[in-house]
């Protein structure tokens, strides 16, 4: 039984970052904006696994929409991060030629392609280099300082956007999968999994990896993407790593580079791997091993730094070779904002901005006269007993917890409780504190503990419980 349609006047498909900024500021007009996931949280796919890095665009292709959107980024992302209480540090880039080759490289085409993109590069000798970094290979034969180069956090940020669109009236489903969409003259009607039918004046199409396929979905087949693999090396120590050591890159990628992260701590990567699977989120040997000798080409002493953990993350890339940003050749009640690449978290205040013009020109939108531009601090000191450490490894208190199942936009996961607190990703992995979280979730959330999953549908801890006893 199809249940009642919701008539809506913007619809986003897909909680990434990009989606979730897009949600945003369109949330500034006085409109019924939605946002629909498939997956239990925000934030799962390319958004949560990438290297954390605010780029400047120093390397975009000039003229490009990406190198446009990247350099408006640049103007956006200072009062975004004060707004929002984004964790963000401007640690700056060191550019690190290792031979002649690539030393003419970055004085002949690399800096001259920053300076039309209105990014500066400082030069640098071997020496400048080493006396600041002395972890840096001492056979580099010279480099150049990128200084608005900085280091965030993914899904803060992306769970930001989406609570500051809550907190001003928009809406946002988890767990949700589009199955199809019927064009019609005045709206788009968008068919979910559930049964739920959303008609909407303007559909964006901000799904990813999975962009192409929600176009065909409404009958466009104008373009396709195919998923590029990187893989991941976490190391928890920071060995003195200040800044983000980027080689000299090429047409492929950046490279494989050393980044601190916001935390604590370094990654290492990524590998660029054309895939086919589109759901490939596996690690090889091989791909570590090409981890770790890239690395060697850097910091050599990075390069046997013991791994905390790995993992990969998928990439899209277009087949047109810059973003698509654009209404469908099947109805201009359909705004696709795909192959957004590597650089999607760096730009993504701009191309919310940019998409949220071209909404409001499309529907003639009218801005809020009341919108909330501030996102405010949760943790309440008018509860008992809320300061009492949860999670021993990272010293994660009551309050931090009941903060993020109190917030405009809750976990439904443990996973989802985990990425907002920090609590389970110590030591211990969550086997102590992890009963006394599942008890906080059924408290605030009166979520049943053998439908509380650690992620996915049937991953959840308990299988069955015990007679006569309550709660965990």
């Amino acid at each position: 039984m199809v249940k009642d349609i919701q008539h809506v006047d913007v619809l986003i498909i897909g909680g990434g970052v990009v989606g979730s900024a897009i949600l945003r500021e369109v949330a500034r007009y006085s409109a019924r904006v939605v946002l629909l996931e498939r997956n239990p949280d925000v934030c799962e796919g390319t958004s949560k696994s990438n290297s954390a890095i605010v780029h400047t665009g120093f390397d975009a292709p000039p003229g490009t929409l990406e190198a446009r959107l990247l350099a408006g980024a640049r103007e956006l992302w200072p009062q975004v991060i004060e707004h929002l209480h984004i964790p963000y540090l401007q640690t700056g880039a060191l550019l690190i030629a290792t031979s002649d080759e690539e030393l003419a490289t970055l004085q002949n085409e690399i800096t001259p392609k920053a300076e039309r993109n209105g990014v500066t590069l400082s030069p640098l000798t071997r020496d400048e280099i080493l006396e600041n970094a002395p972890y840096i290979n001492p056979a580099i034969k010279g480099g150049a300082l990128v200084e608005g180069e900085g280091i965030i956090d993914p899904f803060w940020t992306t769970r930001a956007y989406c609570e500051n669109a809550v907190l001003n009236g928009a809406q946002v489903f988890t767990g949700v999968t589009v199955t199809g969409m019927s064009v019609e003259e005045n709206c788009i009607s968008v068919h979910t999994n559930d049964g739920l039918t959303f008609a909407a004046s303007l559909v964006v199409n901000a799904a990813g990896l999975w962009s192409d396929e929600v176009a065909r979905l409404a009958g466009d087949h104008s373009f396709a993407l195919t998923p590029r693999k990187g893989q991941f090396i976490l190391i928890e120590e920071d060995h003195g790593v200040s800044h983000i050591i980027l080689p000299i890159p090429n047409r492929i990628s950046k490279g494989i580079l050393v980044t601190p992260i916001i935390f604590g701590g370094v990654m290492l990567g990524p590998t660029a791997e054309d895939v086919q699977d589109k759901s490939d989120l596996a690690t090889t040997a091989a791909g570590l091993q090409q981890i770790r000798q890239g690395i060697a080409r850097l910091a050599p002493a990075m390069a046997g730094a013991a791994s905390a953990r790995q993992f990969a993350g998928l990439r899209a890339v277009s087949s047109t070779g810059d973003y698509i940003i654009r209404f469908s050749t099947a109805s201009e009640r359909l705004l696709h904002v795909a192959g957004i690449r590597s650089t999607g978290l760096s730009a993504s205040p701009a191309i919310g901005r940019y998409v949220a013009d071209l909404a409001r020109d499309q529907l003639g939108l009218a801005l809020r006269a009341n919108f909330i531009e501030e996102l405010p601090e949760y943790l309440s000191e008018t509860h008992p007993n809320e300061g009492d450490v949860i999670c021993l490894c990272r010293s994660i208190t009551r309050g931090e917890i009941l903060a993020a199942l109190r917030s405009p936009l809750p976990p439904e996961t443990l996973d989802g409780l985990k990425r907002r607190t920090g609590a389970m990703l110590g030591d211990c992995q969550g086997n102590i504190c992890m009963p006394r979280l599942m008890q906080l979730f059924q408290q605030q959330r009166g979520s049943d503990l053998l439908a509380l999953n650690k992620n996915y549908d049937g991953s959840s801890p308990v299988v069955a419980r015990v007679p006569g006893r309550e709660g965990v």
